[in-house]
C-alpha cells in the first residue's frame, strides 16, 4: 500500500511539472517571436542531447524495417524541448537526419563513422556541456529481451548517479517490471569512453522485440518516455 502511495505522490509531482512545462511551451508558441524554446539564463547548466546514428548510419533495424536513427531523433527532440522549457540550456548534436562526419571540414574519406563520433564529442566539449545524454535503441538476437537500460562513463564520478536517476525513474514511472541495472561502459562506447563530463547512453528499448518496437513507434509512448527522461535528468541536476 505504501508503494502505491509513493507512486501516486511522485506521479502527481511530475505531472505538475509537466503541466507547467506545457504552459510555458504554449506561451512561447503564441509569442510574437514564435520562439520554440525559452531563452536560458547565462548561468544555466548546459545539457547536450545526442541522437545516436543518423543519415547513412541507420543504427539497428527492427524485423519490419523500423530504423533506430529515426526514433532516437524523435525522443531526443522531445527531451530537449522539455528541458529548454524549464530553463536549461539544451543543445542537440543533431536535429536532422544526418551524420556529423563533415561538421568541421575534416578529411573523413573512408572514416565517416569515426569522424561522426569524434565530432559529436568535439561538439559536446565546445558547448562546455555539464552533462551528456546519448539516446539509442537496443537489439539482440533473441526477441524476448526488452526494457530500457543505461550505460555510464567511468571518467566522471557523477556519471553513475545520473544513470541511476534515469534507471530508477524508468522503473517508477514507465516500466514497473524493469529490473535492469545500470552498467559501466567499456571502451567500445566511444562517447562515454572519452567524455570528461558526467555522461550516459540510454538504450530506450529493444527493436528486436516486436511489442516494444510497437510502443517505441507510438508517439504517445515516446512522449511518456521523453518526459520520464527529462524529469530524471532534472532530478539529477537539482540534487
Amino acid at each position: 500500500m505504501k508503494s502505491h502511495k509513493f507512486f501516486y505522490i511522485g506521479f502527481t509531482f511530475l505531472s505538475g511539472v509537466f503541466l507547467i512545462s506545457a504552459a510555458v511551451i504554449g506561451h512561447m508558441l503564441n509569442s510574437d517571436n514564435n520562439s520554440v524554446f525559452v531563452s536560458a539564463q547565462p548561468e544555466a547548466m548546459c545539457v547536450v542531447i545526442d541522437a545516436g546514428h543518423g543519415g547513412e548510419d541507420g543504427g539497428c533495424v527492427s524485423a519490419d524495417g523500423v530504423l533506430e536513427k529515426d526514433i532516437n531523433l524523435e525522443v531526443a527532440k522531445k527531451v530537449a524541448e522539455l528541458l529548454n522549457s524549464m530553463g536549461y540550456n539544451t543543445v542537440m548534436t543533431r536535429s536532422e537526419d544526418n551524420m556529423l562526419y563533415d561538421m568541421y571540414g575534416d578529411n573523413y574519406e573512408g572514416r565517416k563513422k569515426t569522424y561522426d563520433l569524434k565530432n559529436r564529442l568535439k561538439f559536446t566539449r565546445e558547448n562546455e556541456a555539464d552533462i551528456l545524454v546519448s539516446i539509442h535503441m537496443n537489439k539482440f538476437p533473441q526477441s524476448q529481451y526488452h526494457g530500457l537500460q543505461v550505460y555510464y562513463s567511468d571518467n566522471h564520478a557523477d556519471s553513475a548517479e545520473l544513470a541511476q536517476s534515469i534507471q530508477s525513474f524508468c522503473r517508477l514511472y514507465l516500466q514497473s517490471d524493469n529490473q535492469r541495472e545500470v552498467k559501466k561502459a567499456g571502451s567500445n562506447i566511444f562517447l562515454l569512453d572519452r567524455a570528461e563530463m558526467p555522461a550516459v547512453l540510454v538504450e530506450c528499448g529493444f527493436l528486436s522485440n516486436a511489442e516494444e518496437t510497437e510502443k517505441l513507434c507510438d508517439d504517445e509512448y515516446r512522449k511518456k518516455l521523453s518526459f520520464m527522461l527529462s524529469m530524471a535528468i532534472v532530478s539529477y541536476l537539482e540534487s
